[in-house]
């Protein structure tokens, strides 16, 4: 966003001033919306955000607002945006009594460039403002927060509304960040489109709605996709229910499991429109991988050598899509790979075969022979190196889920939850994968759909804490359903809106 917003000014396309009256102009409307009545304060620092809540606050005065103005910064910003208005910049010394009268507080204390703790002037006016208890909206991104990272490397407002300029920033998705923005609501100003695009993108639920459409009143089964979902071990077999479960209540027109010949029974009650097949015997299994429109590998599979051959064994079949999960991609590891004579490390899938990776940051660690805190420091980079090394989807799983598509492209989930956190959830969001592209979506499509199903299956229909993935399937349908009602933004111009997160329990985190 920085350099859209060089090239922007330096190329002419649009006058900085131009740019931070609009971004005042759209902070003051949603202010407004949002927050409609009682006095508004106005904490300014030398800055472009304090510029941009100047504008605002001018703009909300103008329209019969009661507005104070503090100047939180060593000098007042430039340009001068208040145009005349005879408004006054208070003194630092005012902000005790500005907060105490305020209802609402415009947070342009700090601004993008942030990336190591605020100054204790801007530090100590923070924690004023977080002490208040006062409503707080943050422009472009709560001050304190790194807008790239998502780190909070020191004092940082706890906003309840951020209003960003342009685009989402990365770090505004991330958590520790994400805690800290209230709901979040993405602008458009009047930048010029970017050249080269950007190569990240939010996804968003109008957005999973439009592209799964809506299934023809005269469609059958098979329209709907065949999946096989590879898995089960002995005593494992609760992964592969799960999976299938989720795929058929996310739409899937028929699953076949293919198990330990142990689990039949169990598969069969707990999932009765599924077809069992016996994974010891290789002619069933060879006729379920040719029937399939889709695979799904790797729920509660297991890692001891015969595993390893039978996903070696998948990946040689027919050229599907197929996602790999948990336990597959644990056999295809590096170490394990060494360790089974009839399986080799993860590479490029065969032509023409679609292959998404669904890791989380262990089993990412494993297939990049790097450590987790190396996985966590840049998850984007580590989404697209794997993405990049093997020229399959990466699905890197966490608060946010990164997609990552070979070549650097990028996109990142906007729905999260603390229920995630459970066991099973993985199990689930593999069946909903394999459904989807079962329904012939690419694998990144795929993987941004049943993220955005799963997750909001989730938020709506699983308890936070308590909640079991075994519940989330049967919430599916129902999310599906909410997608087309849900708009990407409240406001007309909107690109994105995002509920708040509530912060943790055990208060703020360290970046």
């Amino acid at each position: 966003m920085a350099e859209i917003d060089r090239v922007a000014i330096e190329s002419g396309a649009i006058p900085e001033r131009a740019l931070i009256e609009n971004a005042g102009r759209a902070l003051a409307r949603h202010v407004h919306e949002r927050f409609p009545a009682g006095r508004v304060a106005v904490l300014a620092g030398s800055g472009h955000n304090g510029a941009d809540a100047l504008v605002a606050g001018r703009t909300l005065s103008a329209w019969g607002r009661s507005v104070g103005f503090v100047q939180c910064g060593s000098r007042a910003p430039d340009p001068d945006v208040l145009a005349g208005w005879g408004l006054t910049l208070e003194p630092i010394e005012a902000l005790d009594r500005e907060l105490a009268a305020a209802d609402t507080v415009i947070d342009g204390i700090l601004g993008t460039g942030l990336t190591t703790a605020p100054r204790p002037l801007q530090a100590a006016v923070i924690e004023r403002v977080n002490a208040a208890g006062v409503t707080v909206v943050s422009a472009d991104g709560p001050s304190g927060v790194d807008f790239t990272t998502g780190r909070v490397p020191g004092a940082a407002i706890r906003a309840d509304l951020t209003v960003t300029f342009g685009w989402p920033k990365t770090g505004l998705l991330s958590f520790p960040a994400r805690e800290r923005i209230g709901d979040l609501v993405s602008v458009e100003i009047g930048f010029p489109r970017p050249d080269p695009p950007p190569s990240a993108r939010a996804v968003t639920a109008a957005w999973v709605a439009s592209l799964l459409g809506v299934r023809p009143a005269d469609g059958h089964k098979g329209d709907a996709g065949y999946l096989a979902i590879v898995g089960g071990e002995r005593g494992m077999a609760g992964a592969v229910v799960l999976a299938a479960r989720a795929a058929i209540r996310a739409g899937v027109g028929i699953v076949r499991v293919v198990s330990a010949p142990e689990n039949r029974e169990i598969v069969q009650a707990s999932v009765p429109e599924a077809v069992f097949v016996d994974w010891s015997a290789p002619e069933a299994v060879q006729s379920a991988l040719d029937w399939a429109g889709a695979l799904a590998v790797g729920p509660g599979l297991g890692t001891a050598p015969e595993r390893a051959r039978l996903v070696r064994r998948v990946l040689e079949s027919a050229p599907v899509p197929l996602v790999l999960d948990a336990d597959a991609l644990n056999v295809l590891s590096p170490g394990a790979a060494e360790a089974a004579e009839a399986a080799a490390p993860l590479g490029p899938p065969a032509p023409g075969r679609s292959v998404l990776l669904t890791p989380h940051p262990g089993e990412m660690a494993r297939l990049l022979g790097a450590s987790i805190g190396e996985v966590r420091e840049d998850a984007p980079a580590a989404a697209r190196r794997l993405a990049d090394a093997t020229r399959a989807t990466v699905l890197l799983k966490g608060a946010p889920t990164w997609v990552a598509r070979p070549g650097g492209d990028l996109r990142a989930t906007t729905l999260v939850s603390p229920a995630f956190a459970s066991g099973g959830m993985g199990d689930v969001l593999t069946g909903v994968c394999g459904a989807c592209l079962a329904s012939g979506l690419r694998p990144a499509d795929a993987a941004s759909a049943a993220l955005t199903l799963t997750a909001l299956a989730i938020l709506r229909g699983v308890d936070e804490i308590g909640g079991s993935a075994a519940d989330v399937p049967d919430a599916l349908p129902d999310a599906r359903r909410a997608l087309g009602s849900l708009r990407s933004g409240a406001w007309a111009g909107v690109n994105l809106a995002l509920p708040a997160v509530p912060a943790a329990a055990s208060g703020d985190r360290a970046g």
